[in-house]
């Protein structure tokens, strides 16, 4: 039976998160597992944070059932599928980094194998994504509430702080407010095929608003995570694996395994708004770096990034050489660059000020690549 990926569906409103909202609980729902399997799970998943302050949590992983997945994949559901894999791949960046001075080179079959299982389903690598710290992890405390980062709490923690929770819950509500910026230049890009350039100077004119207030509450993460916190204490299990043995994958011949951990380069929402607004970045190592981090989103987010004209918008404005279409189709690119020099100095703030050499969790010189994008996005006005 196919996976119904229809919980991926790019929304006007929410943009790329995942919808109905996370499953927290697989014990409520129909998984295709049995009972038994559902419930070590949870109490696996839930006593995470607890079994990593107790220096327990390697024990936990070792003494753990080897589960297969395949009852559950044949069942189809994505959202179970998402929540399935979040545990297990929590459990494999805990069970590598919860001794950081001591990381371990390999993952234990019970957690390796139904890991690798879940990846191949879903189409992604094995190992913590983007998607599963922020898109697909988070509940509403008013479920009739809006996604706002006060209404929101992480469903899998690794530490459970009030850092940890805000750092990723203000992704969410990020990615929520992209939903008006996509679908304004989604539906800008569609009038430009049919040569409606009127049309296309109304929709990028409501572009700039939502990512400004992208870019507004992105600098409220310094309100509840503190940098100190951040480096230290979370930034480490959100790290990539560099010659890690997969213990009982047969598909990998115990050959070690080197695959860049999460980032949020794994978002869809800027390479989405990047390539409708037709901005090219040169050719190099930093756009083999990003080609790579499509391989950690949804499958159907990937699909719609491959399937957009990145030359209809440009080349409209382009060819119909007007002052007022030129200058919405500036202030959409002037948007994404304040949103970049943010992100940029925000990565100095966190990252880059403490150490010598600034390798992100994603496995790259996340500065310089991050200055490129800014520097190359402001070039590109017209």
């Amino acid at each position: 039976m196919p996976i119904d990926e229809s919980c991926w569906t790019i929304d006007p409103q929410t943009g790329f998160i995942l919808q109905p909202d996370p499953i927290a609980d697989l014990r409520t729902v129909e998984t295709g597992l049995s009972a038994e399997v559902v419930d070590e799970l949870h109490e696996l998943a839930t006593s995470i944070p607890t079994l990593i302050t107790d220096g327990e949590l390697r024990r936990a992983v070792d003494e753990a059932g080897k589960h297969s997945m395949g009852h559950a994949i044949e069942l189809g559901d994505g959202r179970v599928l998402e929540r399935l894999f979040q545990i297990y791949a929590h459990l494999a960046n805990g069970y590598v980094w919860c001794e950081q001075q001591n990381p371990t080179s390999h993952i234990p079959a019970s957690v390796a194998v139904p890991l690798v299982e879940l990846a191949n389903a879903l189409g992604r690598p094995p190992i913590i994504p983007y998607v599963s710290t922020s898109i697909a992890n988070f509940k509403r405390i008013d479920p009739n509430g809006d996604i706002v980062v006060e209404n929101l709490r992480c469903i899998q923690k690794m530490i459970d702080t009030m850092d940890e929770t805000w750092f990723h819950m203000t992704h969410v509500q990020i990615e929520a407010e992209a939903g008006p910026a996509i679908a304004g230049c989604s539906s800008a890009s569609t009038a430009a095929q049919l040569g409606d350039i009127d049309t296309v100077a109304t929709e990028l004119a409501t572009v700039p608003a939502a990512i400004d207030q992208m870019t507004a509450t992105f600098k409220r993460i310094t309100e509840r995570c503190r940098p100190e916190y951040y480096f230290r204490t979370l930034r480490p299990y959100l790290f990539g694996f560099t010659d890690v043995v997969y213990e009982g994958v047969e598909a990998f011949d115990g050959e070690p395994q080197t695959i860049n951990g999460q980032t949020g380069a794994q978002s869809s929402v800027i390479p989405a708004i990047r390539t409708l607004l037709g901005v090219e970045h040169n050719e190099g190592g930093l756009t083999s770096y990003l080609v790579d981090m499509k391989q950690h989103m949804p499958r159907p987010h990937r699909d719609m990034l491959a399937s957009i004209d990145s030359t209809a918008i440009r080349g409209a404005v382009v060819a119909a050489n007007k002052t007022e279409l030129t200058e919405a189709y500036n202030a959409c690119l002037e948007s994404v660059l304040s949103f970049r020099s943010l992100h940029l100095n925000m990565a100095r703030a966190y990252i880059a000020s403490k150490v010598d050499d600034p390798t992100g969790t994603g496995g790259t010189n996340f500065m310089h690549w991050l200055t490129l994008l800014r520097d190359e996005t402001q070039e590109q006005m017209i």
